[in-house]
């Protein structure tokens, strides 16, 4: 499994004295299952990174412009072998592709959770991640002992009218967080499996928080 780098958008460092080789993190962000590399691309205006940003296209092909990035028959239950497959997929893209670069990875719903796995696989890497209507593989993890020392900045946005991801998952990936990272948690009353202008904001927030 690959992720197909030209394929990748990439948005380079931004904003009034940003110099675009300083090493400032990469903002990593990965869509969720049957959508694309262009899915979140809207948001960018709204999050105020100004280091450079890629959205990967998940490698796993759906349909026309669907993707996603490990099959899903159980929310509850995914494949743990799968959901490593494709975090290592991602690990090896940045290996490639910006070596020893500190990484901010966004993952939206079951991005966010390639993103906690690839965490949970090298955590030295991460700056920070942001979790939103998102879930937490529940299979054990060897890094995980490891990770829970790191203290890792963690956002997790979600909705309480979120018709996907059940409300024991929800509780399941913030106890996980909590226990493994320096989590700021938002539940956003009436919010669906999307994102708003409230979460937007608190992400804004926590994004600027790790400069």
């Amino acid at each position: 499994m690959r992720i197909d780098h030209d394929a990748t958008i990439m948005l380079p460092a931004s904003g009034a004295g940003t110099d675009p080789d300083a090493e400032t993190p990469l903002l990593l962000v990965l869509h969720g299952f049957g959508a694309n590399e262009r899915d979140l691309l809207p948001l960018a205006e709204y999050l105020g990174h100004t280091g450079p940003t890629a959205f990967l296209r998940a490698p796993l092909a759906l349909g026309p412009d669907q993707r996603a990035w490990f099959p899903i028959l159980d929310i509850a239950r995914p494949d743990p072998a799968a959901v490593q497959a494709a975090a290592d997929a991602v690990l090896a893209w940045l290996a490639e592709h910006h070596p020893g670069r500190t990484v901010i990875g966004l993952g939206f719903s079951q991005g966010s959770t390639v993103v906690l796995q690839a965490l949970r696989t090298q955590p030295s890497a991460f700056a920070g991640v942001v979790v939103l209507s998102g879930f937490v593989s529940p299979a054990t993890h060897d890094g995980d002992s490891a990770l829970a020392g790191c203290a890792t900045p963690a956002f997790f946005g979600h909705g309480d009218a979120d018709p996907i991801i059940p409300t024991e998952v929800t509780a399941l990936t913030a106890a996980w967080l909590r226990e493994h990272t320096t989590l700021t948690e938002r539940d956003y009353p009436g919010l669906p499996h999307a994102v708003d202008g409230r979460e937007l904001a608190d992400v804004r927030a926590f994004l600027a928080a790790l400069a």
